[in-house]
């Protein structure tokens, strides 16, 4: 059951990364330049943002009305809400840009 736990860790910290990697190339590149790139990060964007909006409000309400969360669930929390916000943000622009 550890090493699972383990190798979950690892794929996650490893999207993240793959995330990162293709955000950044997508938004130094020469295709966020354009009129087309521009609408896919805007829209990216909008998906993304309400993430962080959504899973405050809900570290808020679990910490009120179900249970105090420790600091150090607290702090798992808010990685766990950025980098998934970030991932989400990364999945939208490679998903915008196949369509568009």
């Amino acid at each position: 059951m550890e090493a699972l736990l383990f190798i979950s860790r690892l794929v996650y910290i490893i999207i993240f990364f793959v995330s990162v990697f293709f955000s950044l190339k997508f938004q130094f590149g020469e295709e966020s330049q354009d009129e087309r790139g521009k609408k896919i990060l805007n829209k990216s964007y909008g998906v993304a943002f309400p993430i962080f909006i959504l899973g405050w409000l809900l570290i808020y309400l679990i910490e009120e009305l179900i249970t105090p969360l420790s600091f150090e669930s607290y702090k798992v929390a808010i990685w766990f809400l950025i980098t998934g916000a970030y991932i989400v943000h990364a999945v939208s622009l490679f998903h915008l840009k196949r369509i568009s």
